[in-house]
């Protein structure tokens, strides 16, 4: 049995408590040994957090069955509007920007700056599309059913397919070369087809498998993949290494997708809850584990430059999600993103209300704030980044609040759209915004606030961001 790796320590008692309803909460596992597959009684791996770490270039996006892409580590998030099918599968652009994502009747969707190339939608399908690839080189996709017909739209090139090919075991995954000349499929049984300029390396089909293949991914150069088994078992190829699995731990639920880094030194892998297990250089952000969330797709994506703008404060305590955020604690709080700084000051305890306006990544025109018993740091017209210290926090009650600011000086969007009263204030109930942004700070390791009430107050704009 491999040693399980925690990924955070609660830092209060009153988070502790709001776990069951936030969720937020991520699995992992460190890597096994040797083992490369199986599936053999073990210790169930269960949800844990993760602690504060610095975004590389590339984080990961999880998508659930009801066409909502989530962004960890302040990778790009999106929604599929109203999906007339299953939501089955997710491609991110080349860079990160965007996504793709593909329902089981051949529809594609196009999200952020992913441009749509066309799709299936009304047209008569053998067999429903179960995954879908983006061609890195020419900017097309394709798409690929169970039966392994494969369609090719913008100048992604047909290269062959199994449509017309009895298959002993259904297709589950498609992966492209770097060079866009090339894919190759999976199929449950980890069978492996090669088209193009991708080469045949290898698979598990005659093998007898513990549990089936559920999806695979390519190495940078092409000339290597990984499979991965439903059980979290690793299958590696070509220049593809071996860093971890999770084939002789017993999951709370399946593995249903993985992807690689950008450097091919590391991979995730995601259960159908949305656990998270990061192996090699892949880094931890966050998971859906615990949200009630079905997981059934996973992409990398650009940072977008945002960062845990709470990383530096010691003795950081969860407190009431509200208006915003609520933390105690002391030390530095930086920026979370590229922005402007709008305000230093305002009614606030303390005088302390600093507000900058973001200008990068998917919330870029949106106004943050961090108020109450903070040391400004910066001044008005100040340009910041992730590693600008704006504030310094004091340990002082009413503690430090942080959220979404109006454009209206010293005030909060909450409090804008109505959800802040009197009544509100009395009985703790968060409002839409705040549970807004505690979602954003999950998501880049910051630990999450405490639902005190169990209803939130309003709804947040048409088109806000979501995480």
């Amino acid at each position: 049995m491999p040693q399980l790796r925690p990924h955070v320590l609660i830092r209060s008692l009153r988070l502790l408590a709001a776990l069951g309803v936030l969720g937020g909460l991520a699995t992992g596992a460190a890597p096994a040994a040797q083992a490369q597959s199986g599936s053999a009684p073990g210790q169930t791996v269960h949800a844990t957090t993760s602690p504060a770490v610095s975004p590389p270039a590339e984080a990961y996006s999880l998508l659930t069955s009801t066409g909502r892409l989530v962004g960890y580590g302040g990778a790009f998030s999106a929604s599929v509007p109203a999906p007339a099918s299953p939501v089955v599968a997710v491609a991110s652009t080349p860079d990160g920007h965007g996504a793709y994502a593909a329902e089981a009747d051949g529809a594609v969707i196009a999200l952020g700056d992913a441009r749509y190339q066309g799709s299936m939608l009304a047209t008569a399908l053998a067999r429903p599309i179960v995954g879908i690839a983006v061609d890195p080189a020419n900017g097309g996709y394709w798409l690929v059913a169970s039966d392994g017909g494969v369609f090719a739209f913008g100048n992604a090139p047909f290269l062959g397919s199994t449509g017309g090919v009895h298959l002993v075991s259904p297709i589950v995954g498609l992966a492209a070369t770097p060079d866009g000349r090339g894919y190759r499929m999976v199929a449950s049984d980890g069978g492996v087809f090669a088209f193009g300029s991708a080469r045949f390396l290898g698979s598990t089909g005659g093998v007898a498998l513990y549990r089936p293949v559920v999806g695979m991914a390519s190495t940078p150069s092409g000339n290597g993949y990984w499979l991965v088994a439903s059980d979290g078992g690793i299958f590696n190829y070509g220049d593809a290494r071996f860093y971890g699995s999770t084939g002789n731990v017993a999951l709370a639920r399946p593995i249903i997708a993985m992807t690689a880094t950008p450097s091919g030194e590391g991979y995730w892998m995601v259960a159908s809850d949305g656990g998270i297990f990061n192996y090699g250089d892949a880094p931890f952000y966050g998971s859906a584990s615990g949200t009630g969330s079905t997981i059934v797709g996973m992409a990398t994506g650009m940072s977008g430059n945002y960062d845990d703008p709470l990383r530096g404060v010691a003795g950081l305590t969860s407190m009431r999600i509200d208006e915003g955020v609520d933390y105690g604690g002391s030390g530095p709080v930086y920026a979370l993103g590229d922005g402007v700084v709008t305000s230093t000051t305002g009614a606030w305890p303390g005088g302390a209300f600093i507000s900058y306006r973001l200008t990068d990544g998917p919330a870029a025109g949106k106004m943050v704030y961090v108020a109450e018993n903070l040391t400004p740091m910066v001044s008005v017209g100040q340009t910041v980044g992730v590693n600008t210290v704006i504030g310094i926090l004091h340990d002082a009650f009413p503690y430090m609040e942080t959220g979404w600011a109006s454009d209206q000086y010293g005030d909060t969007m909450a409090a804008r759209a109505g959800q802040w009263t009197a009544l509100d204030d009395a009985t703790s109930q968060p409002s839409a915004y705040g549970v807004n942004f505690n979602q954003l700070l999950v998501s880049l390791g910051a630990p999450s606030g405490v639902m005190v009430h169990p209803s939130v107050a309003g709804a947040l704009a048409a088109g806000w961001p979501g995480w």
